[in-house]
């Protein structure tokens, strides 16, 4: 495959969605409507929707019946489940914390810190009804907003994160002032956001391209430690609200706390020394300081030492569901790339090498790696030729001299259609050498060239080339084309072709016809 350096000579287009001239504010109007809208500096965009000219279709689009609606490929989508880790992950290890050991000694920065942490988990709430959804079924980004609506209502995290944001402070402002025991715990249901923090993990992990393994491995260790923050302040909660649930009291003298003389002591040396009863109920490892001798406490180690007896149980189901599961397309593939990544050291391949080969596979594999072949022959032809019409026949139709083609015969040109990746700088076709097929652009852009060198233009998804190959054998190619971008195009060789649409003489007539009539035209623009 020839190689070769594309210098985009076309004059850049303005933003026709927002067009230049306009005053300072209407400007950063249209700046915050654009990070709604579907970018490439989404790092998940490229992933899902493949090409440039996938997002431009996305954005006009959006722009046309959804204005307002935020995309799921946005800037503003991305770096808001950024910071909303990050508030999420301080709300679940500071509300836990202030609740326990903050009782006694209330701070109004606590509460101010907490409270305000828990209106943005309320603000994402609100985000979420008006951000649409990927539905993998269809490939599709969903934008409509009832749809929006009943799907995060209906099938993902609406209810927990309800439970979880609301700042429960509230009820106690002018009420139930006294119960400051009882707003505590009710502060705890902040644990219901844990479900919306490991999504937001997974989205942001799958955009960077984080190995599974390893964001399973960070994931679960993650999750044990909160676990661990969380039982030691329930270690120290529940003595004291078991005393009193309203005004705070010294525990009474059958609790550990008190047997521990930890009542008076500070509050880091209050919050290991429950740590260590927290790790050692739930390891179950016998090196409790001191017997429970309460209810609340024998309640509370029950419940942990259970916990801990579940957990290397939970793990190992989920560790043979990860290798054994829906996971394990996404580990084969990360196995081919070791094997790959170790045979392109072997041979000592340049650096620019091996990142394009790493870019084929990313693209041509999605990340997921299917036995395609086994698959395939183990459907029946009729369900082969289902798959093949679904996969490429929406390119077909946009051709010109195929249309009102016999469905039958569409079909089997559909069957013929053969899949290729071509990378950024890739020359697909060379001008003046012979051609012997045409192509058909599943995603991807490409640059047209004459024989002279110079740039005409761009083809995008949809976009046919090469089609005069097909009916004059002896015909050289007339341009160059050259992958601005990495595409996936349809090649149909001329033999598969003619064998094809030889019982049908008068449609090969007018087939020649429309392209001869076309190479007219390119000849025309390549002597100008």
């Amino acid at each position: 495959m020839l190689h070769v350096e594309h210098e985009c000579e076309l004059p850049k287009e303005g933003d026709v969605l927002f067009p230049p001239g306009r005053g300072l504010l209407q400007k950063l109007r249209d700046l915050f409507r654009q990070s709604l809208m579907a970018s490439c500096k989404n790092p998940a965009a490229h992933k899902y929707l493949r090409s440039s000219a996938s997002i431009v279709y996305e954005k006009r689009r959006q722009m046309q019946n959804y204005t307002y609606i935020i995309h799921p490929f946005s800037v503003f989508r991305h770096y808001w489940n950024c910071l909303m880790i990050f508030v999420m992950t301080v709300v679940l290890i500071l509300v836990p914390y202030q609740s326990a050991f903050e009782l006694v000694r209330r701070s109004l920065a606590w509460s101010v810190t907490k409270n305000s942490l828990l209106l943005l988990c309320c603000l994402d709430m609100v985000i979420n009804f008006r951000t649409g959804y990927l539905d993998k079924e269809a490939h599709a980004v969903i934008l409509e907003p009832r749809k929006i609506i009943h799907r995060y209502v209906k099938s993902s995290t609406f209810f927990p994160d309800l439970l979880g944001s609301f700042p429960t402070d509230l009820f106690f402002l002018t009420t139930w002032v006294e119960y400051k025991v009882t707003r505590k715990m009710i502060s705890m249901l902040c644990i219901c956001r844990v479900f919306s923090l490991r999504l937001y993990i997974s989205k942001i992990a799958f955009a960077y391209d984080t190995p599974l393994a390893v964001y399973e491995f960070c994931m679960i260790m993650f999750l044990l430690l909160l676990s661990l923050h969380w039982q030691a302040c329930f270690f120290w909660l529940v003595p004291i609200m078991t005393t009193s649930m309203s005004v705070v009291k010294r525990p009474s003298n059958d609790t550990w706390i008190h047997a521990s003389k930890l009542w008076e002591s500070h509050r880091s040396y209050q919050y290991m020394s429950s740590m260590l009863r927290a790790i050692a109920a739930f390891l179950r490892s016998g090196i409790l300081r001191t017997n429970p001798k309460c209810a609340g406490d024998l309640s509370v180690i029950i419940v942990f030492q259970l916990f801990g007896i579940l957990t290397p149980w939970i793990l190992v189901a989920h560790v043979m569901q990860f290798f054994k599961g829906t996971n394990s397309s996404q580990l084969r593939y990360q196995a081919t790339v070791a094997q790959l990544k170790q045979y392109m050291r072997h041979m000592q391949l340049p650096h620019p090498t091996q990142k394009r080969i790493m870019e084929y596979y990313e693209f041509r594999f999605q990340r997921r790696f299917f036995r395609e072949l086994d698959i395939i022959h183990t459907l029946s032809p009729q369900m082969r030729h289902e798959i093949s019409m679904h996969s490429c026949r929406k390119l077909v139709e946009n051709v010109t001299f195929f249309n009102n083609l016999p469905l039958t015969l569409l079909g089997r040109i559909v069957g013929l259609l053969r899949s290729e990746v071509f990378l950024t700088n890739d020359v697909i076709v060379r001008a003046n050498q012979l051609g012997d097929c045409m192509y058909f652009i599943a995603t991807g852009t490409v640059a047209i060239y004459t024989t002279s060198g110079k740039e005409v233009c761009h083809l995008e998804d949809g976009a046919h080339f090469g089609e005069v190959a097909l009916v004059m054998p002896d015909e050289m190619r007339v341009a160059s084309v050259v992958a601005v971008e990495v595409c996936e195009l349809y090649r149909l060789n001329r033999a598969d072709f003619a064998r094809t649409i030889h019982p049908y003489p008068m449609l090969w007539e007018r087939i020649k016809q429309i392209a001869i009539e076309r190479h007219e035209k390119t000849m025309i623009l390549n002597a100008q």
